[in-house]
């Protein structure tokens, strides 16, 4: 019996042209998380009454393929285990009786992922009844066809069989060496001329290399790749891959998402192999681009081989590209140089799905990519056994990327002494600038053995001297890491036992610059593009003080965009302005963020009160909940305010600062803001918008905020930050601007008075 998949494999004989490089993407996250709600909801809906999925024979679709398609795009999807739709549906998968290959694959996959998590021991006997049919005689044969294993099976059956296999490794099931090792040796001899593959597993049988088989073939050599070598340096059939890719890059058409099989091989070789673009085409991004669009009427999901297998392996394709990322990793130059150790970022992800039950995938950006397809991970690993050579342009790209939010990971090759003296050759001058604005950090200097990096989820002991590390910090978090020891070598050889703690200091480093925070894949952090025209301003002047204010520059660049895009509003703001009266003048905000103790001239204090009591508006945060600058900010408070009686109050229920409702504009509700988790586990009673208000003659002032919302507007979190997470603070400081354009009040002015003398407080470094 025909399956849909090998229907689609037998439609697509010719190679489809070469394409031009798209523009850049413009789907942004909603757009992409509302196609994944209409595909899931879809798929739900088409389920019977006796837990199995609506059955329509397209093409011969083998009977319980939709069903255990159906259930692999919903666990995909992230769909709840213990709903009572999938639970059903799992115990009539189980109890389908069939001899078809595509569907006891499929189902392997399913109940690979569920006896991991649901420890069900009928459906541990069902999996290793299918595990054990897959693979009888499969080390003789290399290959499968509709029944099982056979020698001149089909590459698309093949590739499902083996895939299945690979999966079954998530319930403790290993995939044996020997089947591997004949499996790999029968795509190498498929493999055509033009680096291709076709369906046919005939030999002597005519026929073109297609994209989808090219894929299915590349993403297979992957999974060989990753159970047989452990070693560093190149692939031993690394010439067979290039060739697949080169004809991957002439062959596949940016429309190619129309085919849903071709965009299931797809997602599979672009996750195996981690590269996010095939030659100059972002392949998720096109392919979430064209699947967000809006579906006319009535159009739904019809295709060839029918509606659910079309959502099926559309939900797949969504869901797989957004799972997060532990690392990305570099890409410059040879690749012997920068990939010496070709599987070590991939393995180590493969630990942290098996030790955390997380999903997560890994991906290569290279050092000419855009910063913000750097931003899709929260790490950048740069490693190699040479000194860097990157022009300043480069450089000043991966220090844009740290100061959006990113932090980079210097690991040198077989511990290179070269290509540790250039890194650190490089980092001084790169933040030169910085240090200027913040003295005392930006400096690269050893960690010490309590810093989070040692002992986050593991405590590594005598840390410096077993695992050294280096560190730069704005202050408020590591912005760049450089380990003295080459770790990734550790994840390469899968040496959990003697490389135990380079796997562990990589989890510290993943959990430190995640804040252990969950995570969500960004289509394009924060900032899509563009997002329409702007009607009016919001005039906003960032203050420069001694309390390291300038920490996250470009928070204020994302907030613009979202408030852009939702009220038409944009900002002009000045980064760094002194505080005069001439640089707040006509200011509607001024923006007042830190996380060092400062103090301002009284000067600078008669300044600030003048611009208040005429018209305008203070906001201060302390960045990630600092302690010291809480300390300074409100001694500022209560100096601006003397002779005053100013008490601080609650944000009443009715401002526009929770409804949204500001004048004629309308921004976000504020209903139960979202905390890292930093914050939750310090004050877990904490809840609401902790801000307060201080203002004369029932017109606010100035208002405080004694948790970070500034520093986690790039959409990024870190360990220790007492904050609003990403899409909260964005929320909360929109309100705040919105807030600023409405015309109030002007309070009556006070009777000039002498401020009180303060002792300076001292500034408390951070990082």
């Amino acid at each position: 019996m025909k399956s849909v998949l090998i229907a689609v494999g037998l439609s697509v004989l010719l190679a489809i042209p070469a394409r031009a490089a798209p523009p850049p993407r413009e789907v942004v996250d909603e757009d992409v998380d509302r196609a994944i709600g209409q595909a899931t909801r879809y798929l739900w809906g088409q389920q019977l009454p006796d837990g199995t999925w609506r059955y329509h024979g397209y093409h011969q679709v083998p009977r319980g393929g939709t069903t255990a398609l159906a259930l692999f795009a919903l666990l995909e999807a992230g769909e709840r285990l213990n709903g009572p739709g999938m639970t059903q549906g799992i115990d009539a998968l189980v109890a389908l009786e069939t001899e078809n290959t595509y569907v006891i694959a499929v189902r392997t996959m399913v109940l690979s992922h569920v006896v991991h998590v649901l420890k069900n021991p009928a459906y541990r006997t069902r999996l290793l009844a299918d595990v054990k049919w897959l693979t009888k005689d499969a080390d003789r044969h290399g290959a499968w066809g509709y029944h099982g294993p056979e020698t001149h099976g089909d590459n698309s059956v093949s590739q499902f069989a083996l895939l299945a296999l690979w999966e079954a490794r998530h319930a403790d099931l290993d995939v044996p060496a020997r089947l591997v090792r004949r499996v790999e040796q029968t795509w190498l001899k498929r493999q055509r001329t033009d680096g291709g593959w076709t369906y046919a597993g005939l030999p002597n049988v005519k026929g073109e290399s297609t994209p989808p088989m090219t894929a299915a073939g590349l993403a297979s050599l992957y999974i060989c790749q990753d159970v047989l070598n452990t070693a560093s340096g190149a692939y031993p059939h690394q010439k067979a891959r290039d060739e697949a890719w080169d004809y991957l890059v002439e062959n596949l058409s940016d429309d190619y998402i129309g085919n849903g099989y071709l965009a299931f091989c797809i997602q599979r070789v672009g996750m195996a192999s981690g590269r996010k673009f095939i030659g100059e085409m972002d392949w998720f991004g096109v392919g979430a681009a064209k699947l967000a669009e809006p579906r006319p009427r009535g159009r739904g999901y019809r295709g060839k081989w029918g509606p659910i297998v079309r959502a099926c392996f559309e939900l797949i394709f969504l869901s797989r590209g957004r799972i997060p990322l532990t690392f990305n990793k570099l890409e410059y130059g040879e690749e012997k140089v920068w990939n010496y150790h070709n599987r070590d970022v991939p393995r180590f992800t493969d630990y942290m799905r098996r030790n955390f039950e997380m999903r997560m995938r890994w991906q290569v950006v290279r050092v000419s990519d855009d910063v913000r397809l750097m931003l899709d991970g929260p790490i950048l690993l740069v490693g190699g056994a040479r000194p860097l050579e990157f022009s300043p342009e480069q450089w000043a790209r991966l220090r844009e990327y740290t100061l959006r939010g990113g932090t980079l990971l210097f690991v040198p090759t077989n511990n290179s002494k070269p290509f540790l003296e250039s890194v650190k050759a490089a980092l001084g001058p790169l933040y030169a600038a910085q240090r200027e604005q913040a003295g005392g950090h930006y400096e690269l200097a050893p960690l010490p053995d309590d810093h989070a990096v040692y002992t986050l989820h593991t405590r590594i002991p005598r840390g410096s001297r077993v695992a050294p590390v280096l560190g730069l910090s704005d202050g408020t978090r590591l912005l760049v890491a450089v380990c003295e020891r080459d770790i990734a070598r550790s994840w390469q050889r899968r040496a959990m036992s003697t490389g135990q703690k380079d796997f562990q200091l990589g989890v510290n480093f993943f959990l430190y610059a995640t804040g252990m925070n969950e995570m969500k894949m960004r289509m394009r952090p924060v900032f899509p593009g563009t997002t329409g025209e702007a009607r009016q301003s919001a005039r906003i002047a960032r203050l420069r003080h001694g309390g390291n204010w300038a920490t996250q520059p470009y928070g204020l660049e994302y907030l613009s965009q979202k408030l852009i895009a939702e009220n038409r509003v944009k900002i002009d703001l000045t980064a760094g302005a002194p505080i005069t009266a001439d640089a707040l003048r006509d200011r509607h905000l001024a923006w007042m963020t830190g996380a060092s103790g400062f103090t301002l001239s009284d000067a600078e204090l008669a300044a600030l009160r003048e611009y208040l009591f005429d018209g305008g508006l203070l906001f201060v945060n302390a960045v990630g909940g600092a302690e010291a600058f809480r300390t300074s900010a409100e001694a500022m408070i209560e100096r601006l305010f003397v002779g005053l009686d100013v008490q601080p109050r609650p944000v009443p229920a009715t401002s526009g600062l929770i409804t949204g409702k500001c004048g004629d504009f309308r921004g976000p509700p504020i209903e139960t803001p979202v905390r890292t988790s930093s914050w939750r586990r310090q004050a877990p009673r904490d809840g609401g918008l902790q801000l307060q208000l201080y203002g004369v003659d029932d017109t606010t002032l100035v208002i405080y905020a004694p948790y970070g919302v500034h520093d986690t507007l790039d959409g990024h979190t870190v360990w220790g930050a007492l904050s609003y997470m990403p899409a909260s603070a964005r929320d909360i400081a929109a309100n705040i601007v919105l807030y600023s354009l409405v015309e109030r009040p002007r309070p009556t002015r006070p009777v000039p008075a002498t401020a009180p003398a303060t002792q300076e407080t001292t500034t408390q470094p951070g990082g």
